[in-house]
This record gives structure tokens, C-alpha cells and sequence, in this order.
């Protein structure tokens, strides 16, 4: 059995998905934030959040495969629920980022 937190993926965010996260979600990563306005960082976030569920979309959709390819069918479909629902999260946050600009 593989260890299900293997990260044999495509990701080029690296941290931990034990619950024990090297980063902060609610800030923007870049030094010069400083010098932003709160919508400007905002818009930050949004497109750090819409990269992070895509990256995790994709995770959920290559496990889904893999539970697929050990007959684990019902656990294929929820991962593959999961990443719809991850990447329903990630078009209401474009919507957000949209907004700002509107």
C-alpha cells in the first residue's frame, strides 16, 4: 500500500498535508507587500488561493487514477467529487479577483 501522503505529483508547492502547513495561508508571499493596498493584496491572496486548490485539484484527480486502478471505485468517484467541488472554489475565487477589477 503506498503512503497516502506521497507527493508523486505535479506540484511545485511544497508542504506538508498533514495538517502541519509551512506557509500562511491568509498572507501573500511576496516581501514587498508591504508597499501594497488591502485590495491589492487581496487580489494577492485570490491568486495565491486559485493556484493552491488547482494544485490540490490536480492532486486529488492523479489519486483518483490510482484508486481507479485498484479497484477502489467508490473512493476514485469522491476524490474525483473533491476536486470538482476544489475547483468550484477556485472559480468563485476568479470571481472575487474579477470583482475587484469590475
Amino acid at each position: 500500500m503506498s503512503d497516502p501522503h506521497d507527493h508523486d505529483h505535479h506540484h511545485d508547492h511544497h508542504h506538508d498535508h498533514g495538517h502541519t502547513h509551512h506557509h500562511d495561508h491568509g498572507q501573500a508571499h511576496d516581501h514587498a507587500d508591504g508597499n501594497l493596498t488591502e485590495t491589492q493584496k487581496i487580489g494577492k491572496l485570490l491568486q495565491h488561493w486559485i493556484k493552491h486548490n488547482d494544485d490540490h485539484a490536480a492532486n486529488y484527480t492523479d489519486w483518483a487514477q490510482k484508486a481507479d486502478s485498484l479497484g477502489l471505485t467508490v473512493t476514485a468517484e469522491r476524490l474525483r467529487a473533491a476536486a470538482d467541488l476544489t475547483q468550484a472554489v477556485s472559480r468563485e475565487f476568479a470571481a472575487a479577483a474579477d470583482a475587484i477589477n469590475d
